[in-house]
């Protein structure tokens, strides 16, 4: 069993379901989840240049092989890359960090445990219904950034591009947890149909790795099913 929560929202309804009310205000760790906002940040802040911007590998071991190589802003994205943007939130530094936050009505806004592991293992936290409220203002370009910064970002959460949809998403996991602490998995985004868009917002508990692919293939059944994807 999975303890878990789907929100999925329809724009042009404006009328969102869900299958655990509680759940779906609950707030959890965002994880990588949170690299879609910290881009946002780097690039309004100057500390990423454009979307050009290549971030150097130093040649020191890091965590996962594909994040030991030269990437580009869509690849560190689309690898996850935790180390890039650990620097890219050590650059922004604490005060504008939080100013942007506030700015975007993240979460909890709370950044205490570390500018570059708040989002990882320290205080921030947001609930699924609050990732739907940021990707839909991020999807209409109204987060308070500029469009062209807003423009290079879901560029780059592109995920998926089939004839009939595309999908733009993010995911995230803050490790694995206990039976009686377990971590959280996430996997965030929107899907464009046509003249529609369906906005979504999945986390679950998670006690064992090998439950991971579960954050997408749940979703995504549940998508299908609907005929959305």
């Amino acid at each position: 069993a999975v303890n878990g929560v789907f929100v999925l929202c329809k724009s042009s309804s404006k009328s969102c379901a869900t299958n655990n009310l509680a759940r779906a205000s609950k707030e959890y760790l965002p994880a990588s989840t949170f690299k879609i906002p910290n881009a946002i940040i780097g690039l309004e802040t100057g500390v990423i240049k454009n979307e050009h911007q290549v971030f150097k590998w130093d040649g020191k071991p890091r965590a996962m092989k594909q994040w030991e190589r030269d990437l580009s802003l869509r690849g560190a994205i689309q690898v996850s890359a935790v180390p890039v943007f650990q620097q890219i939130a050590r650059e922004v530094g604490e005060v504008r960090m939080q100013k942007y936050l506030k700015k975007f009505s993240y979460g909890n806004q709370n950044i205490s445990g570390g500018i570059d592991k708040f989002w990882l293992e320290g205080q921030l936290r947001i609930s699924a219904v609050n990732q739907v409220e940021f990707l839909e203002s991020l999807f209409l370009n109204k987060l308070s950034a500029s469009k062209e910064n807003q423009l290079i970002v879901k560029e780059a959460l592109v995920t998926e591009a089939a004839p009939e949809y595309l999908v733009h998403s993010k995911t995230g996991f803050s490790g694995v947890g206990t039976e009686s602490n377990p971590g959280v998995a996430w996997w965030v985004g929107w899907v464009e149909k046509g003249t529609e868009v369906y906005f979504f917002a999945f986390n679950m508990d998670i006690d064992n790795e090998n439950k991971l692919p579960l954050r997408k293939s749940i979703p995504t059944k549940i998508m299908a099913s609907e005929g959305i994807i």
